[in-house]
Formats: C-alpha cells, structure tokens, sequence
C-alpha cells in the first residue's frame, strides 16, 4: 500500500504546519496561518498586511452573483450548511472569481502589454480583469488593493503591466475599470505567487461570506422558488 507524503503538515500529539508547531501556528493571525501553509513560509509584516486586504477584498459582493443566489438556493432545499456552501464554491467559473488564475498567468508571460492585447483582439477574446457589471469608472477593491501595495513598496513589474494593459485596450477599443481580479492577480504576481493558486485565493477569500449567506437562508422559509417567463412556441 502506497503512503502519502506531503510537505504541509503533520497529524497526532507532535502536528507541525509547514515546519511550525501547530500551537505556535494558533498564535498568528489568520490571513498569515494561510500564507504559511501554502507558501511554506512566514509571510513579511509588509507581505502580511498586504495578503490580509486581498483576502478581505473579496468576502462578499452582495447576494446577485452566481455562488452566492446557489448557496442560498441550495440550502433553501432543504440541505446542510457544507451543501450550500459547496453549492457556492462550485458556482465559482471564469466569469465569477475565476479569472484571477488566467489574469495572474497573463501578467507573468513574457509577452508585453502590447503583445497581450494582439493576442487576445486577434483571439476575440475577453481580457481577464478588464470589466465589471456593476463598476463602469473604478472598481473600489482594486484602487484600495492598488494604493495598498503602493504605500507598502510592494507594487512592482506586474502592477505596472496590468495598468499598461488597460491603457493600451483603453486606447485600441474602449475604457474598462481594472477589476479585483485584477488588482488581485497584479499584486499577487508582485508577491510571487503561482497562478495556479489563482482560484484557490477567492475560493479562501469568498467562503465566509458564502457561510454568511447559507446562515440568514436558514432564517427564510424553506424552498425559495424564483419566478420566470416561458417564451417558447406552442406548435
């Protein structure tokens, strides 16, 4: 029989975390237990500060988008708090909270602003982090997230390519805000981060607002049915 191994931690009456004591671990903060155990290492008093502004960023966004309206109409079935919750969490695509990955992948190529724009114009393809439905002059969450890396001195490479990037579509087709995937993606590429990870910080970020969400659906009655239109043909 085949083992597991794994670098992350350890189970029993000595349990490690990455290397730490899981008791020590207990003393950090949480935004920094989070970087520990996925990067493998403490984060910076800059770094920390930082992490915890992307991870708040996104705990919620009001009950319109697609993982929130499925938690709660999940639970509203009758189903458990981890139902609902998973219901919202697989909720999450490239169009809600799954950009970040593309987005982070896209600022890290080589390929420059310019290049980046010719590639997806040529593809016809969307922008990762260019746009949002409810923001048309500024996505609040990215200036702060922006302005947040700025005053820390952690802005870097990539900061600057997401901006080129908006300016050059802006100047090639039509303005768009830079939204919190973008803003995310950017100042996670600064910190060195792989984008792999992309969907994994929403998933972490979004979970507690999604909890929040399931909760007060418990307090509704059960069975929450939304009204809709046939616009079929009789033959």
């Amino acid at each position: 029989m085949t083992e597991w191994e794994t670098e992350i931690s350890s189970s029993g009456e000595d349990a490690v975390i990455r290397g730490e004591n899981l008791e020590d671990v207990m003393d950090e903060d949480f935004s920094d237990a989070i970087w520990l155990v996925l990067r493998g290492e403490e984060p910076s008093k800059k770094e920390s500060e930082l992490f915890n502004t992307v991870l708040s960023s996104s705990i919620d966004h009001g009950v319109g988008n697609p993982s929130t309206v499925s938690a709660r109409t999940v639970q509203s079935g009758g189903n458990d708090m981890n139902t609902g919750v998973a219901a919202g969490i697989l909720a999450l695509g490239d169009k809600h909270g799954g950009a970040i990955e593309e987005c982070m992948e896209m600022l890290q190529s080589k390929k420059s602003g310019e290049e980046v724009i010719d590639d997806y114009l040529e593809r016809d393809e969307k922008i990762p982090g260019l746009g949002h439905k409810v923001y048309e002059d500024e996505d609040p969450r990215t200036r702060k997230l922006l302005e947040k890396a700025e005053k820390l001195g952690l802005a870097g490479k990539h900061v600057d390519k997401m901006k080129q990037i908006q300016e050059v579509f802006a100047d090639r087709k039509v303005k768009l805000v830079m939204n919190v995937d973008a803003g995310i993606s950017a100042v996670m590429s600064d910190l060195g981060w792989d984008p792999r990870l992309g969907k994994g910080f929403f998933i972490i970020a979004r979970t507690p607002g999604l909890v929040a969400h399931v909760h007060e659906e418990m307090q509704e009655p059960d069975f929450r049915r939304q009204e809709g239109k046939y616009s079929g043909n009789r033959e």
